[in-house]
């Protein structure tokens, strides 16, 4: 198992694992990834930016997550504690097959390594409130949650995380 940036060739796999990412999270009741986000357009751009990461086991793509130091416009009025440099984990998913295996946390530890790296005092990631597990793995790993917040195409808030570096 190793995690490394994607290449433009791993196009397709990004597209997969959020593709069964949807469903998986559809299944479970939680319509956060449901349209056309993530798409075609965020695979291209975190690509070209060099902010995607793929966690590979056995040579196969499994796993999928963006970092960087873009903040979303959205988190501009939430109470964040951390101040200097934030770095924020985008669009992570594991494969289905992989959940609750210690993938996700494993991820989510090589982002901070990254943001670290950059010279980040912090890192933000956000989910959507029906994605309980997720919240759980965020706070397990001692991020702190901050604040819901509204996104205009969902009638449920998201809520964002933080953890200092």
């Amino acid at each position: 198992m190793h995690i490394r940036r994607a290449l433009p060739s791993d196009y397709d796999r990004i597209l997969s694992l959020w593709e069964d990412a949807r469903q998986t999270m559809l299944a479970a009741g939680n319509p956060q990834w449901q349209g056309a986000y993530p798409g075609v357009e965020e695979a291209r751009e975190d690509i070209a930016a060099g902010d995607a990461y793929l966690l590979e086991i056995d040579g196969e793509a499994m796993g999928i997550m963006a970092v960087n130091d873009t903040v979303p416009a959205e988190y501009a009025p939430l109470p964040w504690q951390t101040t200097g440099l934030a770095y924020t984990i985008h669009r992570l998913g594991v494969h289905s097959s992989l959940l609750r295996q210690g993938y996700a946390a494993t991820m989510l530890l090589h982002a901070e390594a990254i943001a670290r790296e950059q010279g980040a005092t912090c890192i933000h990631i956000d989910t959507y409130s029906p994605n309980v597990g997720a919240q759980q793995l965020f706070e397990q790993l001692g991020y702190r949650r901050v604040g819901p917040f509204e996104m205009t195409q969902k009638p449920l808030p998201y809520i964002a995380f933080e953890k200092a570096l």
